[in-house]
């Protein structure tokens, strides 16, 4: 899921969050999101929805189902 990272880290980034930030909403440390983030693990399903709602993106634009700019 290497797109999945890249894409997080992009909209991370263009709205001036950090991962730091964004580990603190899910409520998981930022060792596991950037995991996740570096494609070393996969989250579950409900943790890559809780992130598009985070970003305020789909799941299929995090999932490289969709592209968008």
């Amino acid at each position: 899921m290497k797109i999945f990272g890249e894409r997080v880290k992009r909209e991370l980034k263009e709205q001036g969050k950090t991962q730091k930030d964004l580990a603190r909403v899910l409520c998981v440390q930022t060792s596991t999101l950037c995991e996740w983030l570096n494609d070393h693990n996969e989250p579950p399903m409900q943790i890559i929805v809780n992130i598009a709602k985070t970003l305020d993106v789909s799941t299929d634009y995090l999932l490289g189902l969709k592209d968008y700019d």
